[in-house]
């Protein structure tokens, strides 16, 4: 969590956001419009709509990638994707410096994160996860009708590593652990010493689903480690799920991954998409990898907004867990219920509740220009005291 005492920060915002927004605290409440109980802010009227609710990459994709993906269409649309589906998986191991074989695939991560719990439920696995986190793993879970232990975040959002390895041990039988690191909706990461620790020390039988879908916002943090490094080492129980929907901004395009060992990945493989990729997402992803300049263009303009979004939550006070995604779960001060309609009025889509308090949303990081937008309506609603 953050401290407030922040004068240089406040100044940096305004800087930022430029005079006309600066002047938004001058507003006179009488400036609004209303529409039944919600307010329309002055300036929201006729404005741009703003996606800030799905963790989307608002940047979209490369324009190499989508480039790749008209043409893969155009030409190869009505083929099946056998021959794109193998050479990209040389290309992604390449990428990764490992074997073809210890890849796993899906239409986005979440096919993976099924494929994984689908074999173990092969073995009546019982489930250890966090709470709150991302819930595709539970529900296939809870659709092949094994048992979910949630842990409780501990103070400032953070996982009960203790707790959940305690939960662990008291299990007689083969576990299924859900790490969502970054984990989501809180943005933030466990430390890689820890997690390797309980990892290295844990039974075979303790397989850790490590969803690394914010990988690359989080990869360049001291603290941070991904999986892969423990695969390399052929911890067999070891999984790590990735997408291309996140940095590279191909949510639509549903192409997603996973990593094991050879042993591991053999046995997950026959519950996996394989094959049932589509043509335009495959062509898509490959160009992708190719474009370092996209890529690190799109880190920027996330850190840019992030910048931007935390300044303002520091100008107002609101306290946010220390975020390393495209996402900030921030405190707003009223029930979300409430705080998203009036946000929905005025074309901003905010999204549900995912903490157990109903005063946080997670917003999602938009690029720089929606990110100001989000700004400014935020300092508005401050001043009409709504947050």
């Amino acid at each position: 969590m953050v401290s407030y005492s922040s004068t240089q920060a406040r100044r940096s915002f305004l800087k930022h956001l430029g005079a006309g927004a600066a002047l938004i605290s001058a507003l006179p409440l009488s400036a609004m419009a209303t529409t039944g109980n919600a307010t329309i802010l002055p300036f929201r009227q006729g404005a741009k709509s703003l996606s800030l609710h799905f963790n989307e990459n608002s940047l979209g994709m490369s324009p190499k990638a989508l480039s790749a993906a008209q043409r893969a269409v155009a030409l190869l649309g009505n083929r099946y994707p056998d021959d794109a589906y193998d050479n990209f998986k040389l290309k992604l191991a390449k990428h990764h410096q490992i074997a073809p074989d210890q890849l796993l695939f899906g239409n986005g991560s979440t096919e993976v994160i099924q494929a994984v719990v689908t074999h173990m439920a092969q073995q009546n696995a019982v489930v250890i996860e966090p709470t709150p986190t991302f819930g595709a793993l539970r529900f296939y879970a809870q659709a092949e009708n094994l048992k979910v232990i949630q842990i409780p975040l501990v103070k400032h959002f953070e996982m009960d590593i203790t707790a959940l390895k305690k939960a662990a041990s008291a299990v007689k039988g083969p576990v299924l652990i859900n790490l969502c690191n970054p984990n989501n909706p809180t943005g933030n990461i466990v430390h890689h010493q820890v997690l390797t620790e309980w990892i290295t020390s844990a039974p075979e039988h303790h397989v850790f689903l490590l969803d690394e879908a914010y990988y690359d916002y989080a990869k360049n943090h001291p603290h941070y480690r991904s999986g892969l490094e423990l695969i390399k080492k052929d911890m067999d129980n070891v999984v790590i799920s990735r997408t291309f929907s996140k940095v590279h901004g191909m949510a639509g395009m549903r192409i997603g991954y996973g990593i094991a060992t050879r042993n591991m990945a053999t046995q997950i493989n026959p519950f996996a998409a394989r094959f049932n990729l589509n043509i335009g997402g495959l062509a898509a992803a490959d160009a992708a990898l190719d474009d370092k300049t996209f890529y690190q263009q799109s880190l920027e303009a996330n850190a840019q907004s992030k910048r931007l979004l935390t300044q303002t939550l520091l100008e107002l006070e609101l306290p946010y867990v220390d975020s390393h995604t495209n996402f900030v779960l921030h405190k707003i001060n009223t029930p979300l219920a409430e705080y998203s309609r009036r946000m929905g009025r005025n074309g901003i889509r905010v999204g549900r509740k995912m903490t157990e308090n109903d005063h946080w949303n997670r917003i999602s990081l938009g690029t720089p220009d929606e990110m100001l937008a989000f700004c400014k309506t935020l300092r508005a609603f401050r001043q009409h005291k709504w947050v």
